[in-house]
């Protein structure tokens, strides 16, 4: 980990850097992981017209679903391989064999007919296509001083959303002149992340603890589950996920009772996109300067106020404002959350630390529909009212589980014993 030179709290604080000052002092090879995840964003058709592809080439629409479904859990499976391998085998490893799997079996998707096989390789292609990112967050974090996590994440956020947002309509311009076309862009997408990462593995960049510390035989996920701290921290992201959701699951529901149409509703989410794109990193100029977790409770409240204020319907004014406050709260907390899992984990559980903490999310993410449908069902302002209920949880979880203990208290991340509870540690 870079030493950065500044041990007090005032001289961390005072060495934040503005906008300016952390693009100019992002490493190269950390540009290399920025610039490779956007790339591949950009490329990444297979898990948003996958349905499309196979009903296309004569498959039945609930085997497509079956395929995507297939390709969900793989995805799910694959971060939390992700984090366990990269502490093993290093980060920028990780990233290659990541990719290079996953570009690979996606041009093979081109060629097949079984609709087994096509299942199959859907979910492995799941897997490998997400195991990169535990990596990708870790090596942020090996390669930044501590003071730039923050304002780094918001960065890796940006070029993250830059490609989920550009990514669709470039699928669409390839699908108008095949879908062959689109899985061969797609692929080559991948495999030039992997290209990118083989040469942070060539010029010596630091690959992660897991390949050169002893202490990462024999770790596992149960000593992430030891860090009682840490699991709060994971609750309050699960409920703030049930809550985020409902922008795309409640939200339709109610516009359209309030006798909105598609329209106001796509307009809402280009607003919450064009927020977040072209004002979070402005944002966080100055959460930076909060403590962890003040900033994300403040977030997470913040999204929770938001979705609280769709009860006030049902004029259009009043959803913009609510759509503004939820965005807001997302750009706030957001980047100092994503920062957070590599802050407090021992160093040879990194990569497990980061993994972990996208499974409660994803977890909020596909139980959140169904809880916040049936909630609209029973009635429609009961949702929302959940959501603030739900979000003062969240908050005061957050409040304890991002507590740092006291100085005299911490223990090096790095002298953290794999047996033993992991206790947030501030980044040496």
């Amino acid at each position: 980990m870079t030493n950065t030179g500044h041990d007090s709290p005032e001289g961390r604080k005072a060495a934040r850097p503005s906008v300016v000052q952390t693009l100019r002092g992002i490493p190269g090879p950390i540009w290399l992981v920025l610039v490779g995840m956007l790339i591949n964003r950009l490329g990444n058709f297979l898990q948003i017209y996958l349905v499309l592809y196979l009903t296309d080439k004569g498959f039945s629409t609930s085997a497509a679903a079956f395929a995507l479904g297939a390709y969900g859990v793989g995805s799910v499976v694959g971060v939390l391989a992700g984090g366990s391998i990269s502490d093993r085998v290093g980060y920028a490893w990780t990233i290659v064999g990541s990719m290079a799997l996953a570009g690979l079996l996606t041009l093979s998707l081109v060629f097949l007919d079984s609709l087994p096989v096509v299942i199959t390789v859907a979910a492995v292609i799941g897997i490998a296509a997400q195991a990169y990112r535990p990596a990708s967050s870790a090596l942020l974090v090996e390669a930044t001083p501590e003071e730039h996590h923050v304002m780094v994440f918001a960065v890796y956020r940006m070029a993250f959303n830059l490609g989920t947002t550009a990514g669709p309509l470039l699928g669409a311009l390839l699908i108008s002149y095949s879908y062959d076309l689109m899985f061969y862009i797609d692929a080559v997408t991948s495999v030039g992340f992997a290209l990118f990462a083989l040469v942070l593995v060539r010029t010596g960049t630091t690959t992660g603890p897991g390949a050169r510390d002893p202490q990462a035989d024999g770790a596992s996920y149960l000593a992430v589950l030891r860090d009682r701290r840490y699991l709060l921290f994971l609750l309050a992201l699960f409920l703030n996920a049930v809550v985020y959701i409902q922008h795309t699951s409640a939200l339709p529901l109610q516009l359209k009772a309030d006798g909105h149409g598609p329209t106001f509703y796509s307009a809402l989410l280009s607003l919450n996109a064009a927020m977040v794109i072209c004002l979070e990193l402005l944002f966080t100029k100055y959460v930076q300067h909060l403590p962890g977790r003040f900033a994300v409770a403040l977030g997470v409240g913040l999204v929770g106020v938001g979705m609280n204020l769709y009860v006030a319907g049902p004029g259009m004014a009043m959803f913009v404002i609510a759509t503004v406050v939820w965005t807001v709260g997302e750009m706030i907390g957001t980047p100092t959350a994503s920062a957070w899992p590599g802050k407090v984990a021992p160093a040879h559980l990194r990569g497990r630390y980061i993994a972990a903490s996208s499974f409660p999310m994803q977890i909020g993410y596909a139980v959140g529909p169904v809880i916040g449908i049936a909630a609209w069902q029973a009635s429609a302002a009961s949702v929302w009212w959940l959501c603030g209920a739900l979000t003062a949880v969240a908050v005061v979880v957050t409040l304890i589980g991002m507590a740092e203990p006291p100085a005299d208290k911490r223990r090096p991340a790095a002298d953290t014993e794999p047996s033993a509870a992991p206790a947030p540690a501030e980044t040496p």
